[in-house]
């Protein structure tokens, strides 16, 4: 997974943006704008104003509309880069680059689930990582014995054993909040994020929750377009409320439908509505089209019924 997102030939790393329209998927900050708007209230409400970092950022559609001057962007792909400096937003290309050691606000929207993970498989009676073969120039699967640190994810997180069920081990996440929080050591973190509570995953008809995108849809296996499709999966909240406890913070897990409604969604929406009613023509398409975004924030079918995790350092 490392290779096919972030190799020279990675899906995030050919010169390519993948996040918009002409791209491969969107995320809330390009279906609308008043995701940031709503998130750019929360952080004013809550009087955060130092060092307000994202992760993640691709072009900069979510940290534009952060109406703060000690703003900072963290993204991977040089060509998004360029449009963030485009943008006057100012940006680097990992967590090691940022200078400065105190932060407000760490924040990210659908970057988790880009963080590399393996995967686990409980059969013959004891755990198992799925590996990716490579032989006469075909990529396969096959099973190997459990890495300790695997199997310490595991118990760490009372999974139980199931046949049935792939286990998506998220050490790498682990790793990325414990750099981020001694590099940083932010009041405040902010992720949002597909995923569920461990107390749910068998609810989930999936025996896997990993899977590709490519042109805006589900796509193929991931070893059968290495490097040309997006390779991403649902976390598990609630190893990561449980890794942030170890760090010292307190988390809050909402849906986002119920984070942008408590924090001014309707009230955004009542204006449009009102612009509306007095618009016409072209004026009135745009409004249009600027509710329909909004109302797709909260549809719990789809970004509605994603996950805001917030959390504070205690």
């Amino acid at each position: 997974m490392e290779e096919a997102l972030y190799s020279k030939y990675g899906f995030f790393t050919n010169e390519k943006v993948r996040s918009k329209k002409s791209g491969d998927f969107l995320t809330s900050p390009e279906v609308s704008e008043y995701f940031g708007k709503i998130i750019n209230k929360w952080i004013q409400k809550s009087n955060l104003d130092l060092n307000i970092t994202e992760f993640g950022s691709g072009t900069g559609s979510l940290i534009e509309q952060i109406k703060i001057k000690n703003k900072f962007a963290v993204e991977k792909s040089s060509t998004a880069r360029t449009e963030l400096s485009q943008k006057n937003i100012q940006n680097a290309s990992n967590l090691e680059e940022l200078t400065f050691k105190n932060s407000d606000l760490v924040f990210g929207n659908e970057v988790l689930d880009n963080i590399p993970c393996s995967i686990a498989v409980y059969k013959d009676g004891k755990w198992q990582e799925k590996i990716v073969c490579f032989n006469d120039g075909i990529f396969s699967y096959d099973f190997v014995e459990a890495r300790t640190k695997t199997v310490e994810w595991i118990e760490w997180n009372r999974i139980k054993a199931d046949e049935n069920i792939d286990v998506e081990i998220q050490t790498n996440i682990d790793i990325f909040l414990e750099k981020i929080i001694s590099k940083l050591s932010p009041k405040n973190i902010l992720f949002f994020d597909y995923g569920y509570e461990q107390t749910d995953r068998s609810k989930r008809k999936y025996r896997s929750l990993l899977r590709t995108y490519k042109d805006h849809h589900l796509s193929v296996d991931p070893i059968l377009e290495p490097g040309n499709v997006d390779i991403t999966y649902d976390i598990n909240f609630s190893a990561v409320i449980k890794k942030l406890k170890t760090l010292g913070y307190e988390s809050k897990l909402s849906l986002q439908r119920d984070f942008l409604i408590s924090n001014g969604f309707d009230e955004y929406f009542d204006n449009l509505q009102k612009k509306l009613l007095l618009s016409e023509g072209m004026e009135n398409l745009k409004i249009n089209s600027q509710l329909s975004g909004l109302k797709a924030l909260i549809d719990s079918n789809g970004l509605g019924g994603f996950y805001c995790l917030e959390a504070k350092k205690i």
